[in-house]
């Protein structure tokens, strides 16, 4: 299974998720954001930290020799085929999604309710429809 199939699978998940079972439809939201960006970064030739896939997610820090960033940092860097602005506005969706999603799963007495989803489901849609590799066709 590559990047883009989880990504496109988890972007399913939430979109059928998004009526009825918002903290799920919360997590498979960023979930299908990071496997998108992680596609996008892989397809770049980033390499990931050892013994790991895909990069960190927005709040693991490099510790000791570490010399691999998060994938908001990575994004900022190394997607240079877009302006910086749009490469920040890019991280910040990730973010937004990775807080949103830390709610959803580890804090069980914050509300999530259905405008939470849609919302989720909105910032996931925006990375999957503004941030993509354009291909271009050769003619013979």
């Amino acid at each position: 299974m590559t990047w883009y199939e989880i990504a496109s699978d988890s972007r399913k998940a939430a979109n059928e998720l998004v009526r009825t079972r918002y903290r799920s439809c919360l997590s498979r939201a960023y979930y299908a954001a990071y496997a998108k960006v992680t596609h996008l970064l892989v397809e770049k030739g980033v390499l990931m930290p050892p013994d790991r896939e895909g990069p960190q997610h927005p709040g693991h820090l490099p510790t000791g020799e570490a010399k691999h960033q998060g994938i908001r940092q990575l994004v900022v860097e190394k997607l240079d085929q877009w302006d910086p602005a749009k490469r920040r506005a890019l991280s910040e969706l990730i973010g937004e999604l990775y807080t949103l999603r830390l709610f959803a799963d580890y804090r069980p007495s914050q509300q999530v309710e259905a405008a939470d989803a849609r919302e989720a489901v909105s910032m996931m849609t925006t990375v999957f429809e503004n941030f993509y590799e354009r291909r271009r066709c050769r003619m013979k």
